[in-house]
């Protein structure tokens, strides 16, 4: 099969799963006109970028994109007010400190550590058998591999906009 064969053929077989992979993000963007980054460039390109993994079913990439586009913009609005404390803390207490400053309220912060639960396993090595990995969870809740991955990327981009929507104007 050629390039151009290979790309034809996946085109044809995923257009309707990313098609409706769009329609859904775009039912749940931020209907506001200007999206602001308090991140800067780099923020902006993780959150484009999380969003056309999400879109085209890379998942994986589109978590860890996802989180790290989060973890960008919370650490952005500390050092912007002066928090220069935080300008190396982990996502964890970025969060806790969010929360504590009424940045967040209680069901955001518990959908941004699942977000960052989801994450870390993925990026951070578990032996096997461990209750974090993504096997274990196939294995406990007899769901399909790809399904259970697809979720999280669904979790975490939707809490990446929710975020996105704090800044929108």
């Amino acid at each position: 099969m050629t390039p151009v064969e290979w790309l034809t053929r996946e085109d044809e077989v995923c257009h309707p799963d990313r098609l409706a992979r769009l329609q859904w993000l775009s039912g749940i963007s931020p209907k506001a006109e200007y999206w602001t980054f308090p991140g800067g460039l780099l923020a902006k390109c993780l959150f484009e970028e999380a969003r056309y993994c999400f879109v085209y079913g890379q998942f994986l990439a589109a978590i860890v994109l996802g989180i790290a586009y989060i973890e960008h913009t919370v650490a952005a609005l500390f050092f912007a007010t002066g928090r220069n404390d935080l300008e190396r803390a982990s996502l964890t207490q970025l969060l806790k400190e969010a929360l504590n400053h009424g940045w967040i309220n209680q069901r955001e912060y518990a959908n941004l550590q699942h977000a960052r639960q989801i994450r870390n396993p993925i990026t951070h090595f578990r032996k096997p058998g461990d209750d974090e990995t993504i096997e274990y969870r196939l294995v406990m809740g007899n769901e399909l591999p790809y399904s259970i991955i697809e979720e999280d990327a669904h979790h975490v981009i939707e809490t990446a906009l929710r975020l996105l929507e704090k800044n929108a104007a």
